[in-house]
């Protein structure tokens, strides 16, 4: 702990790190300005960069005038520190400016320069102490003439640590734009092609039907017991290990909801004519039927993906329904059109070429089945899409922010699907009977 007589010293160590602040904010933001308006990046991986470019200027003043007074009676232990400078100030820069900057801008619609200084004020007091307490702390050098305590061997994964943070930027810039490859295309179909048979097989089966009905009848039991208590079910199916996905990930879920004092005859007649409400969802920005057969629609939707960075597709999708008998119905949705759109000035927008883009979304297919029971309806989802792959030193950070959209998107859908149906069926009887 810092006693009154080390005080002088630390004000003194914080002017220097504010003052190095000052005109690392400079070049961050200077950097972010020639990346947007120049270069013509997206906002977040440009920050990204930007946040970089700052972090090396810092680190290099740091390290020769800040915590000079320690690092000068050192011979080695620079990469070491840059490691940790990057481990520490970099995490909390990067993941901080990111974390703030969507809030800054897209939740409070603050202006992009003032929310990224904003942003900077709030990393700082974190970032001097992490670097007082770690980054520079005299234990981590080796006092010239000492032998090296360190084995090469630690040498090697300290560089190999050290590539892996400095390209998290460069990372974040290639999300800009990937392009959907045939090879990836071909493993999506054949993914697709499975599933349909197995999803086919099932819905034959004479005794169940139902995707969690093939689980294990103890876990099978459970999931009905807690459907019936007004839960919803969802799960990740793990993809298959021999479908090999080049450049790409296929993010497969299911879920499954009852739907309490509805008929199945009412549900499907309801889901084969969608009212407006039964369209409106935060997902879904704008709807319209584009053409309509007996047992099927062509539709257009507006969809919006929106976690960490936001999404607009233009799609179209060819919807199937087929009752069964013995109460049970399915349908499905395959998406025959996903363009990626780019919001401009005044209000405007423009298509991007099919299959290009971001890569966040190039496939979308989801399969339904409807089964009446005792008190109602029980509906089940299995969703299936097709997005570019994460680079490995970002899979274990993006991967869980995925997951989470999947998820929350599964449960908004089927709790979305229960109201509308509970509340148009009392709405339909409300009027039968005056």
């Amino acid at each position: 702990m810092t006693g009154p007589s080390n005080l002088p010293s630390l004000v003194k160590r914080w002017i220097a790190f504010n003052a190095v602040g000052a005109v690392g904010i400079a070049v961050q933001m200077s950097a972010l300005f020639i990346l947007t308006s120049y270069m013509k990046l997206d906002y977040l991986p440009a920050t990204g960069l930007a946040v970089e470019t700052a972090i090396v200027h810092n680190f290099f003043w740091h390290e020769r005038w800040t915590w000079a007074d320690r690092t000068k009676r050192y011979d080695g232990g620079v990469l070491r520190r840059l490691l940790y400078f990057q481990l520490t100030n970099g995490i909390v820069s990067l993941t901080g400016n990111l974390v703030f900057m969507r809030f800054f801008v897209e939740k409070l619609e603050l202006n992009l320069l003032p929310a990224n200084a904003l942003a900077i004020a709030l990393c700082s007091i974190l970032n001097f102490i992490a670097g007082d307490r770690f980054v520079f702390r005299n234990v981590v050098c080796i006092k010239k003439g000492e032998s090296n305590m360190y084995s090469k061997h630690s040498h090697i994964r300290t560089q190999l640590l050290l590539l892996l943070t400095v390209s998290f930027p460069f990372i974040a810039v290639s999300a800009k734009a990937a392009n959907l490859s045939t090879e990836t295309a071909k493993a999506w179909d054949a993914y697709v092609k499975m599933t349909e048979q197995r999803i086919k097989a099932e819905q034959s089966s004479e005794k169940k039907f139902l995707a969690f009905d093939f689980q294990d009848p103890p876990i099978a039991v459970r999931d009905r017991t807690v459907l019936f208590s007004g839960e919803i079910l969802i799960k990740k199916i793990a993809p298959v290990r021999n479908i090999p996905v080049p450049d790409g990930m296929i993010h497969h879920w299911r879920g499954s909801i009852f739907i309490p004092a509805v008929s199945l005859d009412f549900v499907l007649d309801r889901v084969e004519n969608p009212h407006t409400e039964d369209i409106k969802q935060e997902d879904v920005l704008a709807y319209n039927v584009l053409e309509r057969k007996p047992g099927q629609l062509k539709i257009y939707l507006k969809l919006q993906r929106k976690k960490i960075v936001t999404a607009i597709y233009n799609t179209e999708h060819r919807v199937r329904y087929q009752r069964l008998g013995n109460g049970r119905a399915v349908s499905s949705s395959v998406a025959t059109r996903i363009v990626e759109v780019e919001r401009l000035p005044n209000n405007k927008e423009r298509e991007k070429p099919e299959g290009s883009g971001r890569g966040f979304l190039w496939r979308m297919n989801s399969y339904w089945r409807y089964q009446q029971v005792e008190g109602g309806v029980i509906a089940e989802c299995e969703s299936l899409t097709l997005s570019r792959s994460i680079p490995f030193p970002l899979e274990y950070v993006v991967r869980p922010l995925i997951n989470s959209v999947a998820r929350e998107s599964m449960a908004r859908t089927l709790e979305s699907l229960r109201v509308r149906m509970v509340q148009a069926y009392k709405l339909n009887h409300h009027n039968l009977e005056s």
